[in-house]
């Protein structure tokens, strides 16, 4: 297997990230936004994540009990709003202030997830809001 190097106009694209469709602020009103995948070693890298959420991570993406700490659910959110928001690129998360908005629960979870699995893990979102809105159209 003759392996090449990626073009650079290719990693170009993936710096822009992707336009993805999020859980909506309310039916009938789609929201998508552009995304992009972050690492949390670089946000940590970065002091993005402080030093006191570092367990809350650790707990979060190796699914195992901080052996430092004690971690509430106030750190677990806050690390996946630190990943949603550092996610969001268009509109940003100061954008949706400004017009009297805050991420749903709901689209804060489908941002963290996108961070660790991509497009896929939001599949699961559009199936379960697909099933809501039938129950709920009936």
């Amino acid at each position: 297997m003759d392996l090449k190097v990626t073009n650079i106009e290719d990693l170009k694209k993936v710096a822009q990230g992707e336009v993805i469709q999020l859980p909506q602020f309310a039916q009938g009103i789609p929201f998508n936004a552009r995304v992009k995948r972050v690492s949390l070693l670089n946000l940590v890298r970065k002091g993005v994540v402080p030093n006191k959420l570092l367990s809350a991570a650790e707990e979060l993406f190796y699914g195992k009990q901080s052996s430092k700490e004690n971690v509430d659910l106030t750190q677990m959110t806050d690390v996946m709003y630190i990943m949603a928001e550092n996610a969001l690129v268009e509109p940003s998360i100061e954008d949706l202030k400004s017009v009297g908005l805050e991420l749903t629960d709901e689209q804060i979870v489908a941002l963290f997830n996108y961070t660790q699995e991509g497009v896929s893990e939001l599949d699961s979102f559009r199936e379960e809001s697909e099933n809501t809105e039938c129950n709920i159209n009936k």
